[in-house]
């Protein structure tokens, strides 16, 4: 009998097994992309602020921020990579961030409205982001 051991299942399964540190797949696969959420979210808002930053010092430590966190979330896609395939890499790394980046980065820290048609578009992003994640 074939069980379906769902999302979480599949992505231990595609990773292969418990890595040599201690730390289960499963687990490496958890902090990587809460961490590649945190670093895209960081990076969006640092360089976002950078466009508004008035002065050119400003301008270049924000730039620099947000490169920072850039290199974060290029890092930590690196290690999605290496754990998933490149199609659920990047379902996390850009569809997922953009999903972030949307409602952390513009809506809460930046106070930017959303009209009723923005939301379902970011929420069917979010839909696609699954449907490629759970897709075979």
């Amino acid at each position: 009998m074939k069980r379906d051991h769902g999302l979480l299942g599949s992505l231990v399964k595609e990773a292969g097994g418990p890595l040599t540190a201690g730390i289960s797949s499963a687990g490496a696969i958890a902090l990587l992309v809460l961490a590649n959420q945190v670093f895209n979210v960081g990076a969006t808002t640092g360089f976002a602020l950078s466009g508004r930053a008035q002065g050119v010092g400003r301008f270049v430590v924000w730039q620099a921020v947000g490169s920072v966190f850039g290199f974060g979330a290029q890092i930590t896609f690196a290690g999605l990579a290496r754990f998933l395939s490149v199609r659920l890499a990047n379902a996390i790394g850009i569809g997922l961030a953009f999903v972030s980046a949307q409602l952390i980065g513009a809506f809460l820290l930046f106070g930017e409205p959303f009209a009723p048609v923005q939301w379902i578009g970011t929420a069917l992003v979010f839909a696609g982001v699954l449907c490629i994640a759970l897709g075979r």
